[in-house]
């Protein structure tokens, strides 16, 4: 029996009750469950089902884009497109899983375990399915979802470890002509089949909750992408200082040696916007404190690096530790705010940097507020941002790692929950209290988090980096395609630790890591203690001045990266995007790992290899402009190009346009008045490029310029869409092959 809802249709049989909501025509919500009631979404979820005009004719639901069949006897469905072609089959579901496998100290098997299997239709890839080390395609490949302090567990990431720092599962189907995605909303350990076990078949599973899942149609990937941004939300428009590139070190000890680093900076006339501290600047480990010795006069300092035009980033870990007048651990014990232990009484005592700990509760809404409202010293003292760490939870006092499973967290409503379900969204609901704190605190700042753990939407509050890697070869190559599939993931403000973090880099594998950094997202210099320094001099002068052409180069196009921020932003594409996302017809395209595009136009190919002089690429349709030399490059076909040490091969689409500016040491030493707007000869095309101040949320209030360029038979046509932020004046060169004519357009 199949019933009309508010949002969609129920039916029911002897067993079960299938839910099917609608967020959109393409956009499907499927509940599998025992119970008549719709269960609640997760705090993933932001969007809202909506009344739409479908059709049900017998067991067969229609949209305007979709086909829904439901066997009425088992409730699998099928799902076609109007055309008529399979998109997906459903072959099996169970709602009570019986598992012989070993229940293993750290991973505690419940009750109540669910599976739905799929079958492998048309698929040739399968992307998506947020950090995971290995190849850009998934698919034969299993995979398993617990966030992770991965170095607690192991010596050095590998394809052989499932469970990273983050749990995004969603994952997408593609081929040349169509692609879908499925948002599988189960925050508990969850498990993907991509045809590993059975060349047939794709499944998910978890270890408890809802087989609650969304079916995202799109006739391209990049629908896909953008609609699922609609369901978990997009990331926020960022100060573009943190669009510039960061340093970081485990640790920087004292004030002397932060200032060190700053003053070398501006003296070497390295480009850089951001520096860090690590757990050392606290008052043994204690979160919200500083070491008075260590960073005497901290304000004052904070007051230095700003004169120098550096923002000020530091750590903050969940593990507060256990003592008698320490005042966060003071109050949030008279106010009940941390996590229990199993007998939801007595709080439960882990280990982090600090020794005895214990992890607040953001379960609760005046948990995650106090937590917020505790980072007001440390922003009164001169701090700009905050980088969440640990945030898995780690803890180092049992073979887990992390917290038991059967931990207690609570709501404001006092329901209670195992950590079990909650876990893969600890570092989730810490980074949401986090920015929510700091946008009260900071007023008209935009708000920077870095987080190291992520869930589905954790996009909304946070940047991520993909956690501690290590200064080895291989490590690089790898970090292209999980930065790849993060975007597809709805995570665009991505990056990883240039030169690696763990073991000895060397300055090869920290030039080539410094030409990556400088085309990804977030940008950041990381190493760890007792390792060798990677600041830029530490390799003498020759190595220097090669990193400096990178990070000038970064530099140039800091407004091009701001404007494909404003598209992550506002559409929910990424900034970073394997070939195939636009160029998804293209066969060619779809397992390409060592290069990839810079937003629509510029392809990027860097060097993950030792001791390489030439290097093979693939340019898609099109013709290709040398970045460097303006040489043309005809595309649909493969190129070997000659390296050399101080750069990588980068390309610009004809008919297309990038932005430009002059270079120097910080952001806001760039003024929108020397931006040039550079069009690459070609076909006709039309482009909007966004403009505001770059670091307060006016924008919100209308205070920002829309620019349209236009190119039409080899003319340049500008005009402003919308104009509530002054630009003054556009610089604009026109790119030929072998000559460039410049412009002056006065607004």
């Amino acid at each position: 029996m199949i019933k009309r809802t508010t949002y969609g249709y129920t039916a029911e049989n002897d067993n079960y009750f299938l839910d099917i909501e609608f967020f959109d025509h393409d956009i499907i919500r499927f509940v599998y469950s025992k119970e008549k009631s719709l269960p609640k979404t997760s705090s993933a979820v932001i969007a809202e089902p909506r009344k739409l005009e479908v059709s049900l004719n017998n067991n067969i639901v229609e949209t305007s884009r979709l086909k829904i069949v439901i066997d009425e006897k088992t409730l699998r469905v099928k799902i076609y497109d109007l055309e008529g072609q399979l998109l997906s089959e459903d072959l099996d579901y169970d709602l009570d899983v019986k598992s012989d496998k070993k229940i293993e100290k750290c991973h505690k098997l419940k009750e109540a375990k669910i599976l739905l299997k799929k079958k492998k239709l048309w698929e040739t890839g399968i992307y998506g399915t947020g950090e995971k080390y290995g190849f850009l395609n998934k698919l034969g490949s299993k995979m398993e979802n617990w966030c992770s302090d991965v170095l607690a567990h192991t010596q050095l990431h590998n394809p052989l470890i499932d469970n990273y720092h983050t749990s995004i599962p969603f994952y997408i189907g593609a081929d040349l002509n169509k692609s879908y995605g499925i948002y599988f909303d189960n925050t508990f350990r969850t498990y993907f089949d991509f045809a590993k076990e059975d060349q047939d078949v794709i499944s998910f599973r978890a270890d408890g909750g809802k087989l609650d899942y969304y079916f995202i149609y799109g006739a391209t990937t990049k629908e896909v992408v953008q609609k699922y941004s609609e369901i978990t939300g997009k990331m926020p428009l960022p100060d573009i200082a943190y669009l510039g590139y960061q340093q970081c070190r485990w640790s920087y000890k004292n004030r002397d040696e932060l200032l060190d680093v700053a003053i070398k900076m501006r003296e070497n006339k390295i480009p850089c916007d951001v520096l860090y501290l690590d757990i050392d600047y606290m008052d043994n480990y204690k979160v919200f404190t500083i070491d008075s010795v260590a960073f005497k006069d901290f304000k004052k300092l904070a007051l230095e690096l700003k004169k120098m035009n550096f923002k000020l980033v530091v750590i903050i870990d969940p593990g507060v530790k256990v003592e008698k007048g320490y005042s966060v651990y003071d109050e949030g014990i008279d106010k009940d705010y941390f996590v229990k232990m199993s007998d939801n009484k007595s709080e439960y005592i882990g280990e982090v940097w600090p020794g005895k700990s214990v992890f607040p509760d953001f379960m609760q809404e005046k948990v995650r507020i106090w937590w917020g409202e505790l980072h007001r010293n440390l922003i009164e003292q001169g701090i700009d941002g905050i980088w969440n760490d640990m945030n898995e939870p780690a803890d180092m006092s049992n073979d887990c790692k992390t917290l038991p499973e059967d931990c207690k967290h609570k709501t404001d409503e006092n329901q209670i929950f195992d950590h079990s379900e909650i876990h893969n969204l600890y570092g989730f609901l810490e980074a949401e209290a986090t920015y929510n704190g700091l946008e009260k605190i900071q007023e008209n700042k935009r708000p920077f988090i870095l987080t190291r753990a992520a869930f589905a939407g954790s996009q909304r509050y946070a940047a991520l980096w993909t956690g501690d890697n290590a200064s080895i070869w291989e490590h690089l190559e790898m970090s292209i395609p999980m930065f790849l599939n993060l975007g597809l993931s709805g995570y665009s403000f991505v990056g990883g630790d240039v030169g690696g973090f763990i073991g000895e880099t060397t300055p090869e594998l920290l030039i080539r890591w410094n030409q990556l950094g400088a085309f990804t997202p977030f940008y950041r210099n990381h190493s760890a203690c007792q390792t060798t320094h990677q600041e830029p001099w530490a390799f003498g002068k020759e190595t220097m001045d090669i990193l400096r052409h990178s990070m000038n180069q970064r530099y140039e196009l800091i407004y091009h990266f701001y404007n494909l921020a404003y598209e992550s932003y506002n559409k929910g594409i990424p900034m970073l995007r394997p070939v195939f996302l636009e160029y998804q017809k293209d066969p060619r395209a779809y397992d390409l790992h060592e290069q990839f595009l810079l937003g629509e136009n510029i392809m990027v190919c860097p060097v993950v290899r030792p001791g390489i002089k030439k290097k093979m690429i693939y340019l898609p349709e099109g013709q290709w402009f040398d970045y460097y030399t303006h040489e043309i490059y005809e595309g649909k076909q493969y190129h070997m190009i000659d390296i050399e040490i101080d750069k990588i091969p980068v390309f610009v689409l004809s008919g297309s346009a990038i932005l430009r500016s002059n270079v120097n040491q910080f952001v806001d030493d760039i003024e929108c008045e020397n931006l040039n707007i550079e069009v690459y000869d070609g076909s006709d095309f039309e482009k909007i490029f966004y403009f505001d101040d770059g670091n307060t949320r006016n924008y919100e209030d209308g205070t920002y310029s829309l620019i349209k360029i236009k190119l039409e038979n080899h003319k340049i046509e500008i005009e402003p869409v919308y104009n509530g932020f002054d630009m003054h004046q556009i610089n604009v060169n026109y790119v030929f092959e072998d000559s460039t004519e410049n412009y002056l357009i006065t607004f």
